[in-house]
């Protein structure tokens, strides 16, 4: 399927896109914020595309999540030029922790892998990620980022130049495991799917029995595109505290592997509150096999806290999503 030059070139010239001219990668100016990286892509645009990139902060498309293949608010990534490029580069980095910026690269190149294996690059396009601002970052006012295509959504809310709140944040990736091609072996969310594995699997009998709770608990992926405030649904599953230290270590691991996509000095103040409010009170559901190959749904769910994560296609194509009832959108809650 990948013979010949030209699909190599195609898929290269994609993955070049995607590492978003990565020189110098996670690297800004000393000293710059995090406003004045925000205000100078928005100043580099011409008139046209910064229209279409900034947004009112209250604008409706702001809570318009959506992780489907499509058109954006914002400006795309092949409506930027080299150096616009460069200064969203620039601008993810002081968002995103280092990890989190290898994670969205390979959420995207996963794309381009997509595009590739199914013969369709222009509806798989690595080049449909777009960017907008809502709001003007500036210090001690209420602003928004979001950069979003298929399989990735990344929301920020800001007070100046400090995050307010970073979800929802959806991360996905089809196929999960790059069978072939220069991205061969390629796991976009390979640590989240070992470390939920590794957590029913460390569970007793009895346990995972209750980890699975009832058929009338079940009604699939709570979140949908477009939904503005989370679903929590009904509790279901294992009190997570009740579960073996192994399965409670991975667990708590699953939930900082999300959280610190998003840069330290937001998620280690919130995973201090999610350790202090949310864990007491969090449960585990899992639905489906444990091995893989198997078809299977898990979800972490507290007062206002979930996490959730399906792998469909005998776990070949996955969805994941954190939402936080009071949080989201920058909503009344503190952490």
């Amino acid at each position: 399927m990948f013979a010949g030059n030209a699909v190599f070139r195609l898929w290269a010239a994609a993955l070049v896109l995607s590492a978003f001219v990565a020189d110098g990668a996670h690297a800004h100016p000393p000293g710059d914020s995090v406003t004045a990286a925000a205000t100078r892509f928005v100043a580099q645009l011409p008139a046209e595309k910064r229209k279409a990139v900034q947004r009112p902060f209250e604008d409706e498309d702001r809570f318009a999540v959506n992780w489907l293949p499509g058109r954006r608010a914002g400006v795309p990534l092949d409506g930027l030029d080299a150096k616009q490029t460069a200064t969203l580069r620039a601008l993810l980095h002081h968002v995103l922790s280092h990890a989190g910026q290898d994670r969205v690269d390979a959420v995207i190149a996963t794309e381009a892998a997509l595009g590739v294996l199914t013969n369709s690059p222009d509806y798989r396009n690595p080049k449909k990620y777009y960017t907008a601002v809502f709001g003007a970052p500036s210090p001690g006012k209420r602003w928004g980022l979001r950069f979003e295509g298929h399989h990735l959504s990344v929301n920020l809310t800001f007070d100046g130049d400090k995050i307010v709140s970073a979800s929802p944040l959806f991360v996905g990736a089809n196929p999960e495991t790059v069978p072939e091609g220069p991205d061969k072996g390629l796991r976009a969310l390979g640590r989240q799917v070992d470390l939920a594995r590794a957590a029913v699997n460390a569970l007793a009998p009895e346990q995972r029995k209750k980890a699975a709770g009832s058929e009338e608990w079940f009604s699939g992926f709570l979140s949908s595109p477009g939904g503005r405030r989370a679903t929590l649904g009904k509790p279901a599953g294992l009190v997570a505290v009740d579960a073996p230290p192994e399965a409670q270590k991975q667990l708590r691991a699953l939930v900082a592997d999300y959280v610190r996509t998003i840069t330290e000095n937001y998620a280690d103040r919130y995973l201090e509150w999610f350790e202090r409010e949310e864990w007491p009170t969090v449960r585990f559901f899992w639905k489906g096999g444990t091995d893989p190959g198997a078809t299977y749904y898990w979800r972490l769910q507290g007062k206002r806290f979930l996490m959730e994560h399906d792998g469909q296609e005998g776990g070949g194509h996955i969805h994941s999503i954190w939402r936080d009832a009071e949080a989201d959108f920058g909503g009344p809650g503190k952490n």
